[in-house]
């Protein structure tokens, strides 16, 4: 009885510890590693918002940089790629790629032994030659060209399609570099003109004459300003020479002229028809501003010396010639 009650535990005396076998260990690690897993994908649930997000941006990424070398292979690949940005619209350069070269302009002050047609004696011979070269052709564009080139095609001149053939969408346009070799040409003739032998072919030197010739002065100078080119001259000593000598004879990046000639001449009208067409019955027709010069071609004009009085002006077979009223002296 005594070793009964003694021996006998109270409920609180009563406890066991777990006697563990290598099973026990397994399975208490792969409870902590469930543990483990479960605490990982708990995270991973609460990540898969910021998994798309992120693989949405890396796509739009993908997209656009996709886009840019599209845009920047067919900008390669297109005519003239290197002229557009600097260059407005013009119908040549869709038509044709325009090339260039490096050459060394000629700026020697005495001529070579070949020598261009600005620096031959002038003459009836060197006349024809540059009438030839700064002949002007006329072409033909779309409406939509018109506007690409910042006109208003209402105010445009259109081939009048009973007359050409050519349609209700056929505007007028000219290459605006044989205009400016036109007036290189006129100031050519006046500076030449008291040469000895020469007699150019100009027109009566009235006051629309003086302002033809300051017209060209101001082109030739607004595009030698508007394309100034960035090359720079060198110096030299020569004999009997102070301070030294520039050296004119530049290298310059040209485009091929020619390119342009050949494209004139393969795009023209033809140019006895359009010297003799008549005036379409629904032409737009600006004001004359040889009557009153007032404004021209829709540009207000200004005042100016060669401007002044009244006149009424003639149309001559080369050129637009003002015969005044009344005397200028």
């Amino acid at each position: 009885m005594f070793l009964t009650g003694f021996w006998q535990p109270t409920p609180r005396e009563h406890k066991f510890q777990a006697v563990k076998t290598e099973t026990d260990d397994d399975d208490e690690i792969d409870s902590e590693g469930l543990i483990s897993a479960r605490k990982k994908m708990g995270k991973t649930t609460v990540s898969i918002p910021w998994i798309f997000f992120t693989t949405a941006n890396l796509v739009i990424l993908g997209i656009t940089v996709s886009l840019i070398l599209s845009v920047q292979s067919t900008q390669t690949h297109e005519k003239n790629a290197i002229l557009r940005p600097v260059s407005w619209w013009s119908p040549v350069l869709d038509d044709i790629e325009i090339p260039s070269y490096t050459t060394t302009l000629n700026g020697t002050l005495f001529a070579l032994p070949e020598i261009s047609i600005a620096r031959e004696e002038p003459g009836p011979e060197n006349d024809a030659i540059w009438a030839q070269f700064e002949k002007v052709l006329t072409h033909v564009v779309t409406r939509e060209d018109v506007i690409k080139l910042g006109k208003d095609p209402d105010t445009v001149s259109r081939f009048d399609n009973e007359y050409w053939g050519l349609g209700d969408d056929a505007y007028m346009v000219q290459l605006d570099v044989m205009h400016q070799i036109h007036c290189l040409n006129m100031l050519r003739k006046a500076a030449f003109e008291e040469y000895p032998g020469y007699e150019p072919e100009l027109d009566t030197k009235d006051r629309m004459w003086w302002v033809h010739l300051g017209h060209c002065t101001d082109i030739l100078l607004q595009n030698l300003q508007c394309n100034a080119n960035t090359e720079v001259l060198t110096l030299a000593w020569v004999e009997d020479r102070h301070p030294p000598w520039p050296d004119f004879s530049v290298n310059r990046k040209c485009r091929n002229f020619q390119t342009l000639i050949d494209w004139q001449r393969d795009n023209a009208v033809d140019v006895a028809k359009f010297d003799n067409m008549p005036l379409p019955k629904d032409a737009f027709v600006w004001p004359s501003p040889w009557k009153k010069q007032d404004s021209e071609l829709g540009v207000v004009l200004g005042q100016h010396h060669l401007q002044e009085g009244d006149g009424e002006l003639q149309e001559g077979s080369n050129h637009t010639h003002f015969k005044p009223r009344r005397s200028l002296v």
